[in-house]
């Protein structure tokens, strides 16, 4: 277990490292241009969670083999996890990780990229953990698929408050610019 969760955190960061350059350059737009690609992407991302907007954004949808885990020295659950926590070879269930991506590219500054990917594989890992220290990860899962729009909602909530927060402390921010807080 240990193996595949290192992996996880690996992917996630090895992600975030892979944006390094693109955010770099893309911060290099005026504010303003980033500040409403993000508006529009996170309003891309809501109506098609909502299945308003008939579009699912790219997702590579399938499992990475389980032949991978076979592997006696523990590099196959590494791997696996890496190829997990990158977000690349595996199902994505909901349009939150193209906020993170987002986000990462437009708003936050360019060298904190490897640090969100890092969030994302912990994120992964937590899941994971969660399932299997429930006893019964089938079990887990069936509780799961049937909580699931509440713990999106939720996890909509918190995201959308957080991404709130970020963007109206930039001390250039010019969408949130007549605060009275500010």
């Amino acid at each position: 277990m240990n193996y595949f969760n290192h992996g996880l955190l690996l992917g996630g960061t090895a992600s975030g490292l892979l944006l390094l350059l693109p955010a770099a350059a893309v911060q290099l737009l005026p504010l303003i241009v980033r500040e409403v690609s993000l508006v529009i992407v996170v309003v891309l991302a809501v109506l098609c969670e909502v299945r308003i907007v008939p579009f699912r954004l790219p997702q590579n949808a399938r499992q990475v083999p389980s032949s991978i885990m076979v592997r006696a020295d523990g590099s196959g659950a590494l791997q696996f996890g890496f190829e997990m926590g990158t977000g690349l070879r595996t199902f994505v269930p909901t349009q939150l990780p193209y906020l993170l991506v987002a986000l990462s590219l437009l708003i936050v500054p360019w060298w904190a990229a490897p640090m969100m990917g890092t969030c994302f594989g912990f994120g992964r890992t937590l899941m994971v953990r969660s399932a299997v220290s429930s006893g019964d990860a089938s079990q887990w899962d069936a509780r799961f698929a049937s909580h699931r729009r509440t713990i999106v909602a939720l996890c909509w909530i918190a995201a959308l408050g957080a991404l709130t927060v970020i963007v109206t402390v930039l001390p250039d921010s010019t969408l949130f610019a007549p605060l009275p807080f500010r």
